[in-house]
């Protein structure tokens, strides 16, 4: 039983689980509200929060390299996991 899992259901679930880990990533990741009222000390908040206390402070220009900053993280997830998500995606219509 433990190599049918380890040779046919392992090697069918990983496109599921690497989107699955994907999602978790960037959904934890730009948890804004949570992050804004549990944590106050700026040196552990996420980007997202950060960049959202800084609206007020900087120049806009600042402001939106700020953004495109805080979007390398989830753009590199994808581009780093792009063929586990399209075949996860693929697979879920399969049955």
């Amino acid at each position: 039983s433990w190599q049918i899992l380890w040779h046919v259901v392992l090697p069918m679930s990983r496109p599921i689980l690497a989107v699955i880990s994907v999602f978790a990533f960037i959904g934890a990741s730009t948890d804004f509200l949570w992050s804004l009222l549990v944590l106050p000390d700026p040196g552990k908040q996420p980007l997202s929060v950060v960049v959202q206390r800084l609206e007020g402070e900087v120049r806009l220009t600042y402001l939106l390299a700020a953004m495109v900053i805080a979007s390398i993280p989830p753009v590199l997830g994808f581009l780093f996991f792009q063929r586990h998500i399209i075949r996860g995606m693929a697979m879920v219509g399969l049955r």
